[in-house]
């Protein structure tokens, strides 16, 4: 049918030619674009829609063209949709006034927009060739860097934000703004742009406005932070509520509690660190009139914050944000303002004073997401319960070791945000700390931070705790170290000749604590020479086992649409019948297995309705290439005697054909019910369709109008059908009488003994006048179609389906086993074997030797599947949260600082201890590649206590809930005989 359409539309030769003369074209642009791209007068560019580059390159034959081979069928005869129509998004704009009406910036795209998924970045000059022959939406973004490493701003920053002046003030005291303003707007802008050049492109707009504004210093930006759902609402709310009894008088002012957002204290937009939560005030001034908002973060023409009086103000706060007269003035006013005051907001040595108090949160602070910042927050609050290190910050220790001449350190401005954030989430008294300067620290010296792009916890605390250690390196100089061979010596001697290698170019509190030492080993597989040696680690990375276990895969369908893909252990030794297997099945379920029934689901065969007697392994072979389902019964269904399963599947019209609607499934129906009956019971079943379904007459209204039940003919075309007896026959209809369905299935097996009764549902048309059937079966299908395929996760559908298995479940201790084990390296990554003389692929084995005090394991849960894509491996390892023995997993049991006191005759290899390591930390990941969330869990040292730590929530938790399959990060402490009544002496030193 298509094909014959197609074939209709005639393309003469002058149109061809224009369309192979735009293909070659693009083509020629394309191929010189990346040399535009790098140009530095080159800093604009276009986005430009694939779907619809795809769609044009099928009606100019792009592909056929530049390949000179023949056009396809396609060519010069489809309709373009608008270019880039599918990435625009419509929003409600906060500024449509010039010059942002018409900056690019103020042309909305959709954020889930992937580059090379949904679109690509071009330039000018492809974009001005497309447009000379077809219309389209030009969404334009501007570019960062230059040459190669340019980088394009697609996703702008978006926020909420709302405009305020004296005349919106005076419609709010009237209750005359609500909806016109304070609603869903918002801005979107690059946030690599600089605040203050922002804070004039906003100025720039106060021509447009109708008023007496100030032509200069116009306006001011505010930062409004709400925990309520809806900020428009809650901020015109508190407005609403001041301003309401003002006379027409009075100033338009009210008291606002937020942060004045200006450039001296973030130079970049970035820097702000705009969350969903936070809602942008634009305060616009009057050139006659105050401004509206009072905050006692703006001094009032030098009037003192106390007395009013208009004076020299010589005091200021330590905050430096309010100022008085006198000091007495200070002192009269310090009840009220300490409470506002924030005196350790920078990282200057003020951050010196903060102490442990009474008042102090002691670690159980949450850390505000600034954007996918939670693998940041993760990672951050997993060194901040590491406690040894906490110590030498909050004793600021760190002050009088920062090494301002590491050339691979930051001269102390990393080690310095870390410090005043470890001392603001312990010493502190907020339940909730922003850590704006701490992220812009670590996207400043580690680029891969920068953004607001999600991120790895692991490679966060790996990047700070080396960061920590540079700026703290006690060695000023590092000296150029030899590494000697192996040469058959014993491993302690080359061990301990490579620890006070690495001391001599390291040493610091990172060191002390947290860097032990691997003993690498490397096999050639020819000769069977050996090479060892020694290095340091800050973390011991383990692999996870795979457990292959047989398992069963099926759709579980909680009612006749909603279904989750579960797969569950089988044993294959157990070869009982399917009655009996439902049993089983209804354990694991939490149902009662007289409520399940089961089918296997084929999408081009009738459905097969099992035999209570037959093998479930046969079952389980035969549904490995089609579809295993199980179905839990209605209670209408439980009660039926005489039960008959009818396979269903639905169709509607399109273009006068046929489509398949992918919602397919089984009715549990009485055989002895009518076909009326059985009518309005599939009714019954699609009243989700019908928004008025009550008030609708089944047969007047619905019936044949907006779908027919058709038989679905499955005879011999020779022979007539066995429902109407005609020979020709394509799905016969369901008749609306008394004749019963068991009359109906008596008939049919006279003819065939083997006949399968199926409905088929055909829709005409839809129940909603503006919705397509197509779009309208595709919204409910993405509704109902839940996937789900590992059984340990909780689903989401049915709280009582949480059954467990440990069947799936590999302890630490097998990780760390198989994290020994010898691997054989890869092609690309060979060692010399200096026996062979050639480069080989040994066999590589880690043991770790020793183990520092502070021991964190990553478990290695994200691997390659190929060369281009990762998996991340579902599988719960149990750990122990106390007495996690170690004795076995080390080489020498004496931490690496040991060395020292250790000798060839006299070490942790030939007189062993016991090694044993409780768990303080863990940093979870949950979901999948794509983003998924980071959360933390930790044991508080002043409670004793867990806390789960999920961005700025903080929720106390049982031990119990600590080990689970998210795990990823696991932070443990070594046991020693001073740590048994740490928390005692902790307490001590708090009384004193």
């Amino acid at each position: 049918m298509q094909e014959q359409k197609l074939n209709e539309i005639q393309l003469s030769q002058f149109g061809a030619d224009k369309l192979k003369k735009q293909a070659l074209q693009y083509k020629k642009l394309q191929e010189t674009f990346s040399k535009r791209f790098s140009s530095n007068n080159n800093n604009q560019f276009y986005i430009l829609s694939i779907k619809w580059l795809n769609q044009w390159k099928k009606y100019v034959s792009y592909d056929e063209i530049v390949a000179n081979k023949a056009p396809c069928m396609y060519f010069g005869r489809i309709t373009l949709d608008r270019i880039n129509d599918d990435l625009q998004e419509n929003v409600i704009k906060c500024f449509l006034y010039d010059p942002i009406e018409t900056h690019p910036w103020n042309t909305f795209m959709k954020q889930e927009c992937q580059e090379n998924v949904d679109y690509i970045i071009i330039d000018k000059d492809i974009w001005e060739f497309f447009t000379s022959y077809y219309h389209g939406i030009s969404i334009i973004r501007p570019s960062n860097g230059n040459g190669k490493d340019k980088q394009v701003a697609v996703n702008l920053l978006r926020f909420k934000c709302v405009l305020i002046y004296p005349i919106i003030i005076k419609q709010i005291s009237l209750d005359r703004m609500h909806k016109q303003t304070f609603e869903s707007e918002v801005m979107q802008v690059d946030r690599n742009m600089k605040l203050k050049d922002y804070q004039e492109l906003i100025q720039n707009t106060v021509h447009t406005f109708q008023g007496n504004f100030k032509k200069d210093n116009n306006v001011r930006i505010w930062r409004y932070v709400t925990d309520q759902k809806d900020p428009y609402k809650t901020l015109y709310n508190e407005i609403f509520k001041q301003v309401t009894q003002l006379d027409n008088k009075d100033d338009m002012c009210f008291d606002f509690i937020g942060e004045l957002l200006t450039h001296q204290q973030y130079e970049y937009i970035e820097d702000v660190g705009i969350i969903d939560t936070n809602l942008i005030v634009f305060e616009f001034k009057d050139d006659y009139k105050p401004w509206c908002i009072r905050n006692q973060a703006i001094q009032v023409e030098g009037k003192c914050e106390s007395c009013n009086v208009f004076r020299v103000l010589s005091f200021p706060c330590i905050c430096r944000k309010v100022a008085y007269c006198t000091e007495q003035c200070k002192q009269n006013n310090y009840n009220y303002h300490s409470s506002r005051c924030d005196k350790h907001g920078s990282d200057d040595e003020s951050i010196k004073s903060l102490i442990i108090t009474s008042t102090s949160v002691k670690g159980i602070v949450g850390l505000s997401n600034l954007g996918n910042t939670c693998f940041m927050n993760s990672g951050t609050q997993c060194i901040s319960n590491s406690y040894p290190l906490v110590e030498y910050f909050l004793k600021n220790l760190y002050f009088n070791e920062i090494n301002m001449d590491n050339p691979l350190g930051t001269q102390g401005q990393l080690v310095k945000k870390v410090g005043s954030l470890i001392k603001k989430i312990w010493c502190g008294d907020k339940q909730t700390i922003t850590p704006t300067n701490y992220k812009k620290a670590v996207g400043q010296f580690q680029p891969m931070f920068k953004g607001y792009h999600q991120h790895d916890s692991s490679e966060l605390m790996t990047f700070v705790l080396d960061g920590i250690h540079e700026d703290l390196n006690r060695v000023k100089n590092k000296p150029y170290v030899e590494t000697k061979d192996y040469d058959g010596r014993s491993d302690f001697i080359i061990a301990k000749e490579s620890w006070l290698n690495h001391l001599a170019r390291n040493q610091s509190i990172i060191v002390d604590l947290m860097h032990g030492q691997y003993k690498s080993t490397l096999k050639c597989p020819t000769c069977q020479e050996v090479s060892i040696t020694f290095d340091p680690y800050l973390m011991v990375q383990l692999g996870i086992p795979s457990l292959k276990k047989r398992t069963i895969s099926f759709k579980f369908y909680l009612d006749l649409f909603q279904y989750t893909s579960m797969t569950i252990p089988f044993d294959k030794n157990k070869n009982i019948p399917f009655k009996e297997y439902l049993k089983h099945l209804g354990d694991i379920l939490k149902i009662d297995s007289q409520h399940l029934f089961g089918y296997i689901a084929n999408k081009y065969t009738s459905y097969e309705f099992f035999d209570q007697n037959k093998s479930i392994i046969e079952i389980r072979k035969s549904s490995k290439k089609q579809n295993l389902c199980f179905r839990k019964l209605t209670q209408e269904e439980i009660q039926i005697k005489k039960k008959f399963p009818i396979q269903f599947s639905n169709k509607y019209y399109e273009y006068s054909s046929k489509k398949p609607f992918n919602q397919a499934g089984v009715f549990i129906i009485d055989e002895q019910m009518t076909l009326k009956q059985f009518h309005l019971f599939i009714f019954n079943n699609f009243k989700l369709f019908f928004s008025e379904y009550n008030q609708l007459n089944y047969q007047n209204q619905v019936l044949n109008q907006y779908y027919t039940l058709l038989y679905k003919t499955n005879q011999n075309y020779r022979n007539p059908c066995a429902f109407c007896n005609n020979k020709i026959c394509y799905d016969c209809e369901v008749k609306f009488d008394d004749e019963t369905v068991e009359q109906i299935k008596n008939k049919l097996l006279k003819i065939d003994q083997n006949f399968n009764f199926e409905i088929v549902i055909l829709w005409k048309q839809s129940p909603f006048k503006q919705i397509r059937l197509s779009d309208l079966f595709e919204h409910y299908v993405k509704q109902y179609k839940i996937e789900v395929q590992d059984t340990q996760q909780i689903n989401p559908i049915s709280k009582s389906m949480n059954y467990n298995s440990s069947q799936g479940n590999v302890s630490l201790y097998d990780c760390l086993q198989y994290s020994q084990m010898p691997e054989q390296l890869n092609k690309e990554n060979t060692w010399y074997c200096k026996v062979c003389k050639e480069h080989v692929q040994a066999f590589k084995s880690m043991q770790i030797y020793k183990a520092p005090q502070l021991l964190i394991f990553i478990l290695k849960r994200f691997k390659a599947s190929n060369r281009l894509f990762k998996q991340k491996l579902e599988t719960q390892v149990d750990f122990p949260i106390n007495n996690l023995d170690m004795t076995d997993y080390l080489i020498n049991s004496n931490i690496p600082s040991e060395f020292q006191n250790e000798n060839e005759n006299f070490n942790g290899e030939i007189n062993k201890k016991k090694v044993i390591y409780d768990l303080y930390a863990v940093s979870n990941h949950f979901g999948g590649l794509g983003g998924g969330h980071y959360t933390a869990m930790a044991k508080n040292k002043f409670t004793n206590k867990w806390y789960n730590f999920d961005d700025s929530i903080v929720n106390q938790i049982s031990e119990q809930s600590v080990v689970s399959k998210s795990a990823y990060v696991l932070c443990y402490q070594l046991r020693t005989d001073d740590s048994k009544n740490y928390q005692e002496k902790i307490m001590q030193r708090m009384k004193e």
